[in-house]
């Protein structure tokens, strides 16, 4: 019998999934999804979830406040139908025009950006942007 090694390694694929650290912002981190677009997300730590859970805004007023702060850092942006998540327009994409290629997803990111300052959330666009173009 030959001795011959069946065995076969496995290397899982490299990750897409980024780090954004961004000053005033929590850590985030972006990945491309299926169609197109990549979405960013965070985690918050504990005494921001008590404070999202105490102040238990709605949906819809959580993503007005995330527009808003958006808006205050001259960033267009649009809010999902389902009120999870809020499409940024990135004006040097070369996504289609009236697409949103970054997507901030998730009632703990669009908490941390309605209370960002306009830098911070300038930055973590900038960021998702280089990104992107990797």
């Amino acid at each position: 019998m030959d001795d011959i090694d069946n065995h076969t390694s496995y290397t899982p694929p490299p990750t897409t999934t980024q780090a954004l650290v961004i000053t005033g912002l929590p850590w985030c981190t972006i990945a491309p999804a299926g169609d197109g677009t990549w979405h960013v997300i965070t985690q918050l730590a504990a005494e921001e979830q008590d404070a999202l859970a105490t102040a238990a805004p709605s949906p819809d007023v959580l993503c007005q406040r995330a527009q808003h702060a958006l808006g205050l850092a001259g960033i267009g942006s649009r809010i999902a139908t389902d009120r999870n998540a809020i499409g940024v327009y990135v004006p040097t994409s070369p996504a289609p025009f009236g697409t949103t290629p970054v997507v901030l997803e998730g009632r703990p990111l669009l908490w941390a950006v309605s209370r960002a300052s306009s830098e911070s959330i300038r930055a973590l666009i900038a960021a998702a942007t280089q990104v992107m173009r990797a």
